[in-house]
């Protein structure tokens, strides 16, 4: 377990959805958005073969606990005393990561492949400690990594392209895995969701509180209080399909 003088956590992220979603949980954080995707590092090979098994074939350097461990380890090394949490996630689909849209012309492809079909929503989840703190976890550099993997199935119901035309027109599609978001108006767009509904959202909160406890940061609020107080801090109805906080 972590000390009395548990260092400070910071979320190596600049996302809102991720920010709400960790304040819900209760714990005191700082935000610190990484620039490491910008000019990502060489992977690790000792971290590699510790990363969660993948539920579908994607090229290694596409595994999101290895971007978010890029993240972290971008931050922790601007703040080596601090706890550095990062996630990333990706939008899986025909064996391809349909990543942020490049323009509407983009997003209106992308949310064309997803209609009427089931695709993957993976967020990869990385945890890095400093070592002088006494938990499990993989040793490197000083640092110890924890991960995790979550996975969502989602099915859009039938579009036609006046309506992935309308949903495009909101704006929201541009900086957003797959081209929608599941916490504004592209929950329109889905008709099912088996697995974690934050996961979509792009921040598990069950497998986040997990991984916290584990290096012995214990959020004060249940994942599954946290994800109804977010909801109604959205003006959000509980989604009309049974699925997980």
């Amino acid at each position: 377990m972590v000390s009395a003088q548990t260092p400070q956590l910071i979320l190596a992220s600049a996302s809102p959805r991720r920010r709400e979603l960790l304040a819900h949980l209760g714990v005191a954080y700082t935000c610190v958005a990484s620039t490491a995707e910008d000019h990502p590092p060489p992977p690790l090979p000792a971290l590699h073969e510790h990363l969660p098994p993948l539920p579908v074939d994607l090229p290694a350097d596409d595994h999101p606990t290895l971007i978010a461990w890029r993240k972290a380890d971008d931050i922790s090394r601007q703040h080596p005393n601090a706890i550095v949490l990062a996630a990333d996630t990706e939008v899986v689909i025909d064996g391809m990561v349909l990543g942020k849209p490049r323009d509407e012309d983009h997003a209106r492809a992308m949310i064309r492949r997803l209609a009427g079909r089931v695709h993957t929503v993976l967020s990869g989840l990385c945890l890095l400690i400093p070592l002088a703190y006494g938990v499990d976890g993989i040793v490197y550099e000083g640092r110890r990594a924890l991960f995790d993997l979550v996975a969502s199935r989602v099915r859009f119901r039938p579009l036609s392209d006046e309506e992935i035309a309308a949903y495009v027109a909101l704006g929201e599609s541009l900086d957003k895995a797959g081209g929608y978001g599941l916490q504004s108006g592209g929950a329109a767009l889905i008709e099912s969701i088996e697995g974690s509904y934050t996961n979509v959202v792009g921040f598990p909160l069950p497998a986040v509180a997990r991984l916290l406890r584990t290096a012995g940061i214990t959020p004060p609020v249940d994942p599954i209080q946290a994800y109804a107080a977010w909801l109604r801090s959205q003006g959000k109805e509980p989604a009309p399909w049974p699925t997980q906080p």
